[in-house]
């Protein structure tokens, strides 16, 4: 018996050694995660272990040489480590897979990374390849046989490809992995990742599904809601002159924009946005409830040209504009209720898919920092910050509302108060006093750049007024930044509150244009339609009618704040969270007939498309 061990070890002993390193950089990966050790999910420990042997097998059977295995297999299981802590710093979830789509932009992704832990990942590898290189000199490992290497190559993409159908009910991956994992925690992917891994995590939502099938679908039913709001929009439009195509709208996304007064534990010695809470005090404004914290740019963007919820998606689709607009054959959009649109986005055209999506949106021009046919000028950035400044977004808008003087939708998208935060401006505009271990740092150097999105606003507003058109502004945050290390599941609410206002100039005043006072204080990305049709007195579609009644009937409605939840949270006019239960009937089934509707547009069969509802 005792030979047999020893020949078994002797035969096996670079896999054991293998099996032994995984197992360290498995509880490496624990310890700095700070997940549960393995002693108490022991289940996990173990398939993690297993998981990152078949991925260094299947390497080894692909170069059939054992170092550059070793070598590759490590360096991936640090990237993800290192990739993953990032973003739970910057966003509080962990690696994805919508996220592989970033790596078309590496460069750019990697500018978002201090340069510090780049360097120190790189030395890492480096160290590695070197040591393996020695190694592989002193050490001879042979090589997997015909058969060996054939084995390894088809077991690893069986198991690790069977995450395609983890999340599919009743089927044999579906009910093995569940009896291994139990429950992948989509609604709190971060406390997902402490408990299985990186990899675990990452795997359970390969699976992807947009949303589930509401109760009644039918195309009867989706007619019968296209005539119900068809009556609607037409006792609307019987009050409302104008038609929103001849004047301009401009979604104006501002890059992390949140006042910093607003989140607890955190004072500053003055106001950084003096002159938006003015403009806030005379127009429609109030605080918008963010769907996102730290990140989740594209998915604001996305339900204010859309109106639909991303808190009604599958907790797997994580962003529409990767996951669900490059594989959709029908995108209706506000942009549909407009001759000319134009988009603006001092940044790279990759990022979050934009160039296919809005290509696919109908966006007659993109301006963009890539884009050679529509180059985003007046270039400027601020001190240290890499980031076009705000003060070029708006140079760049006000070039398009002198070249184009008819209607027409801009979307503009900022990119100067991006993460990170660190070593950004050579004076402070603020002195802050900080707890909880957020950084007075970051968080100074962060109220610097909403100072400096104050100013270039003010300048912006001014040229708007002055300008004989129409026009109406949608200025909003999208997201915090992620910086501030609070309690979500205390702070929460707090740290998805972002600032808004919808101003109209003279010109659109004169023409009709009013302050909205009601529904105001709280809402929500895909409220901003409706609500600016509402403002500029514009006639509606059927769809935009289900909009109007939506925004002014329920509650505003998001993620869950907390992160301890799948389910849509609802917020009331006083800032005061509600459940679903206590809606009346009329809401649940104004609530019912929207899902309809977002489910037939996304997921299902696109019978709005003929119905009439979009026209």
């Amino acid at each position: 018996m005792v030979d047999k061990c020893k020949s078994f070890v002797h035969k096996h002993c670079t896999d054991i050694i293998v099996v032994i390193l995984i197992a360290i950089l498995v509880e490496i990966n624990t310890l700095i995660l700070n997940f549960p050790i393995f002693r108490v999910y022991k289940r996990f420990f173990l398939l993690n272990l297993c998981l990152w042997f078949l991925i260094y097998k299947f390497f080894q059977a692909i170069s059939n040489n054992y170092w550059i295995s070793l070598t590759i297999a490590t360096s991936l299981n640090l990237l993800f480590l290192f990739g993953t802590i990032l973003k739970i710093k910057f966003r509080n979830e962990p690696i994805l897979p919508a996220d592989l789509k970033m790596l078309g932009n590496l460069p750019a992704l990697l500018k978002m990374v201090p340069i510090s832990i780049v360097g120190l990942f790189l030395i890492i590898v480096i160290a590695l390849i070197i040591v393996c290189v020695i190694l592989s000199k002193k050490v001879k490992v042979p090589k997997l046989n015909r058969l060996g290497r054939t084995f390894w190559t088809l077991v690893p993409i069986m198991i690790l490809g069977s995450s395609v159908i983890w999340n599919r009910p009743n089927t044999v991956g579906n009910k093995l992995v569940m009896s291994l994992i139990q429950d992948p925690m989509f609604w709190d992917q971060t406390q997902g990742v402490q408990i299985h891994g990186p990899v675990i995590q990452f795997l359970s939502n390969v699976d992807m599904s947009v949303m589930n099938k509401p109760a009644e679908y039918s195309e009867t039913k989706i007619q019968h809601i296209t005539n119900k709001y068809k009556r609607l929009a037409n006792e609307i439009n019987q009050e409302r002159k104008h038609y929103i195509k001849d004047q301009t709208i401009i979604f104006n996304l501002s890059e992390s924009f949140a006042n910093p007064k607003r989140v607890p534990d955190i004072s500053l010695n003055s106001n950084p946005i003096p002159t938006i809470d003015n403009l806030k005090r005379k127009t429609t404004s109030g605080l918008m409830m963010s769907s996102g914290y730290g990140g989740g740019t594209a998915n604001m963007e996305y339900m204010t040209l859309t109106g639909l919820a991303t808190c009604n998606f599958s907790p797997t689709l994580n962003s529409p504009y990767s996951q669900l607009v490059p594989h959709q054959t029908y995108t209706p959009t506000i942009l549909n209720s407009f001759d000319y649109s134009v988009a603006i986005h001092p940044y790279t055209s990759e990022f979050y898919n934009r160039k296919l999506n809005y290509k696919k949106f109908g966006f007659d021009r993109f301006y963009s920092l890539d884009n050679k046919k529509y180059q985003i000028k007046h270039k400027k950035t601020i001190d240290n910050n890499e980031y076009q400044s705000d003060e070029t977004a708006y140079d760049n808008l006000m070039d398009e509302l002198r070249r184009h003087r008819g209607g027409q939708f801009i979307n503009l998208i900022t990119m100067q108060n991006h993460l990170p935060y660190d070593h950004l401006y050579k004076k402070k505009a603020v002195t802050a006093k900080v707890r909880n271990h957020t950084s007075k740092q970051e968080l100074e150097n962060y109220a610097t750049g909403i100072h400096y999105t104050d100013k270039a606003v003010a300048k912006a507003i001014d040229e708007i007024n002055n300008i004989s058109s129409p026009i109406t502004l949608v200025f909003y945050g999208d997201h915090l930044p992620g910086l501030y290390k609070n309690n979500m599941k205390k702070d929460g609410l707090a740290l998805h509150k972002t600032d808004y206002f919808i101003y109209s100039n003279k010109a659109a005043i004169k023409q009709g244009a009013k302050r909205l006072k009601e529904h105001t204080k709280y809402v929500a990305p895909n409220d901003f339609i409706a609500m600016v049709l509402k403002q500029t007195n514009s006639k509606v579609t059927p769809y935009q009618a289900l909009l109007t009644k939506v925004w002014q009937e329920l509650p505003t409605f998001s993620v869950d704040s907390t992160g301890t939840s799948s389910k849509p949270q609802f917020v009331n006019q006083k800032g005061k969270i509600v459940k679903y239960s206590f809606f009346t009937a009329k809401q649940k089934k104004l609530w019912h007939e929207y899902l309809l509707v977002q489910y037939d547009l996304t997921a299902g069969k696109n019978y709005v498309k003929n119905t009439g509802m979009m026209k």
